[in-house]
């Protein structure tokens, strides 16, 4: 993003809650070190592309040591969670970061999440990517602009974002790939909170590690820039052009986002994370969720 883009954001915006703030310079924020070679570079990279376009946007992460990194009472499991909350809390609500890996009995379970959550000002879909590695044969997909609007009755909103984007291209493009099958989350809440150009898709029985290599480095990796450039274009540009929220226009945006963050985030750690850390493991990482830094 040049200087001028920066500055161009950055006017419409009340700069005075960044300079107040600790900013954090470091664009490599998260690392994912137990992901495969391609899929760590993946995701390493699109949380760069995070701290390049958001950087000055955001606060250095204030997560503790025990959240940023934790180990399961039995050692089998190690997470880490990083939130960095906006300087403006009403354009940038926070950048949420994580890992998880555990060995299993049958084999190892890597996920990576990235996530945006952007505030009340703007109407801006929240960017979402997670990948989810089984050994290196078996990869799950996930990566969506979720929608702040209903779509059935706001069919401007979609054609804002959606229908007048590359989004549904890039969808079908990994549709087609070989090995690709449809992936359809267990909880009926993300299914119903996700967009329709949303790729939620499986990748099972690779023959080889080089076959999921290859997946990810020309296909998978490619669309996730592109998604993610798509997210940004939309928070930088289009988001600027259009009305900003107001009245009761922007309580149902307000509601609507802390229903996403609390069933869409917070209910499924909470189902799974003191499976594998234990409760005051869980305790700890979801109340800094809720603190949103």
């Amino acid at each position: 993003m040049s200087s001028k883009d920066k500055v161009g954001i950055l006017r419409n915006w009340d700069i005075g809650f960044v300079r107040g703030m600790e900013i954090s310079e470091r664009e490599d924020w998260i690392h994912f070190p137990y992901l495969t070679g391609p899929c760590r570079s993946m995701m390493e990279d699109i949380a760069k592309c995070i701290h390049k376009h958001l950087g000055p946007l955001l606060c250095q992460t204030k997560s503790p040591p025990d959240v940023t990194h934790f180990t399961s009472p039995r050692g089998n499991a190690e997470g880490s969670f990083i939130l960095r909350s906006g300087a403006n809390l009403s354009q940038v609500k926070f950048v949420l970061g994580s890992w998880i890996h555990c060995r299993l009995g049958v084999g190892t379970l890597n996920a990576a999440t990235l996530i945006v959550m952007l505030g009340p000002d703007n109407d801006v879909p929240h960017f979402m990517f997670e990948v989810i590695e089984n050994d290196s044969s078996n990869l799950i997909l996930l990566l969506d602009l979720l929608p702040r609007k209903d779509l059935v009755c706001s069919p401007e909103y979609l054609k804002a974002f959606y229908e007048d984007s590359e989004l549904e291209r890039y969808r079908q493009s990994v549709e087609k790939a070989y090995h690709s099958q449809s992936y359809v989350p267990s909880s009926l809440y993300v299914r119903s909170a996700v967009s329709p150009t949303a790729l939620l898709f499986k990748f099972r029985d690779l023959l080889a590690p080089n076959d999921l290599n290859l997946l990810v480095k020309e296909l998978i990796h490619p669309t996730a820039k592109n998604v993610f450039g798509t997210w940004f274009h939309a928070f930088s540009h289009i988001g600027t052009t259009r009305p900003k929220a107001e009245g009761e226009e922007k309580s149902v945006i307000l509601e609507r986002d802390e229903q996403i963050r609390r069933m869409g985030i917070e209910k499924d750690l909470s189902s799974n994370l003191p499976k594998l850390f234990g409760q005051e493991i869980a305790d700890r990482v979801i109340a800094a969720i809720r603190k949103g830094e």
